[in-house]
């Protein structure tokens, strides 16, 4: 038994590190047999270096013929990376018994942003086959996805679009998305965005991606892709994933984060949300126990989660997840723990019928026309919030990859995009 991990092959302008290990694995099959479903492993979502979804791939392959099996695994990252991409730079491991240190250097892959040297020095004392290319950054990715474990997993069907196809409009039948999402929802999630009105799973992209089905379960996403009218496709894989499972996410407080980690924080909103160019709103955060504050946005791309943005005051208190960047934290999911009580000067109710009093003039306090009973001044009363406590979530639209949807969260005060 063999693993195989492999990460940084594609680019912006196209191909796809999942695409090159679906070929990969068809082409080992005449070797061996590839056992259970690949893993398609997503990593820290604020490294830089990252094409797109920063995902790296692994998978077993059952065989006695290792040296063969090497060969064509690098003939076809060989033929299937686009080295012309300034950020691509390739890396390919194989490895007969996976390290136990590979986990840790998984989950650390997750939160931090790791140097080639640390990869090329488990490699080294390991003793791991490898081949690199460029600045080498693809082995940190290779090497994460080899020692990745979950706890919690969500599954994703990536069908191919055939060569001849690449960049060109891709062709998909909405109408029989929005059935299929009708029809498996929530065995799967972030297909369409009822809210935004728009078909999310298919990208817009020049890589041979035609679409994605996301799930818990196999089955359903088989389901769904059965009711999918579009163009043929060339292949199809289904992976084991991290995705949707918040696994990117870390306790923490406000005065101690560190850059480019994702957190889950607890805090006081300061300031109502002011908006700036573009349609991005900001807001600033602080602890509870006055051990710091920080500023929490909602960017134009989370289209209506910034409704829920806007109906915050201050006092209210709240946790939102997401990733940190320049001391600002990039929302992805919001829970209102508690509400400040807002109120309002108003004329006061008349004791007897209810209605609203009327100023009796200057200085003369307020009179009930009806009723001629008599108050002296304006009371306050309880503003209507709209806003109520519970998680929120961004749309499908706006989701990132690793970011739980809230139709996972169940038993708990949720309040879904849909």
């Amino acid at each position: 038994m063999i693993t195989i991990g492999v990460d940084d092959t594609d680019s912006e302008e196209g191909l796809c590190t999942t695409y090159l290990a679906a070929v990969m694995m068809d082409r080992l099959a005449d070797l061996g047999e590839i056992k259970g479903f690949p893993k398609l492993v997503r990593l820290n979502p604020c490294v830089q270096f990252k094409t797109r979804g920063n995902a790296a791939i692994a998978f077993s392959l059952d065989t006695d013929r290792v040296e063969e099996a090497k060969e064509v695994a690098l003939k076809t990252l060989m033929e299937l990376s686009d080295f012309a991409g300034p950020k691509t730079n390739p890396g390919l491991v194989v490895a007969e018994n996976v390290p136990e240190e590979l986990t840790r250097f998984y989950r650390r892959a997750l939160d931090e942003v790791l140097e080639v040297r640390e990869a090329e020095d488990i490699i080294e004392r390991c003793g791991l086959w490898f081949r690199s290319f460029k600045n080498r950054r693809g082995l940190i990715g290779a090497l994460a996805a080899m020692g990745a474990e979950f706890p919690d997993e969500t599954y994703e069907l990536l069908a191919y679009r055939k060569p001849e196809r690449w960049g060109t409009p891709r062709e998909i039948d909405e109408e029989s998305v929005w059935r299929a999402d009708e029809l498996t929802y929530p065995g799967t999630w972030d297909t369409v965005d009822h809210h935004n009105r728009k078909v999310v799973f298919a990208p817009h992209s020049k890589d041979p991606v035609l679409f994605g089905i996301r799930g818990e379960d196999p089955e359903a996403i088989l389901s769904a892709l059965k009711n999918i009218r579009s163009e043929p496709f060339e292949r199809m894989v289904i992976y084991r994933t991290n995705q949707g499972t918040d696994v990117h996410i870390n306790e923490g407080e406000i005065g101690g984060v560190v850059e480019n980690r994702s957190y889950r924080l607890r805090g006081v909103v300061a300031k109502e949300a002011e908006a700036i160019e573009g349609g991005h709103l900001f807001f600033p955060l602080v602890s509870e126990n006055g051990g710091g504050s920080i500023s929490c946005a909602a960017f134009e791309p989370t289209k209506n989660f910034r409704d829920l943005v806007r109906a915050l005051a201050p006092g209210d208190v709240i946790e939102v997840y997401g990733a940190v960047k320049k001391r600002t934290l990039n929302i992805e999911k919001m829970e209102v723990v508690a509400l400040a009580e807002r109120t309002a000067l108003e004329a006061p109710l008349c004791p007897s019928c209810h209605r609203r009093m009327k100023s009796a003039g200057r200085g003369q306090g307020y009179r009930c026309k009806r009723c001629k009973t008599m108050a002296e001044g304006k009371v306050e009363f309880p503003l209507h919030r709209e806003i109520e406590p519970g998680l929120y979530e961004v749309p499908p639209c706006a989701r990132r990859h690793l970011s739980k949807p809230l139709v996972r969260m169940r038993g708990r005060n949720v309040h879904p995009s849909r």
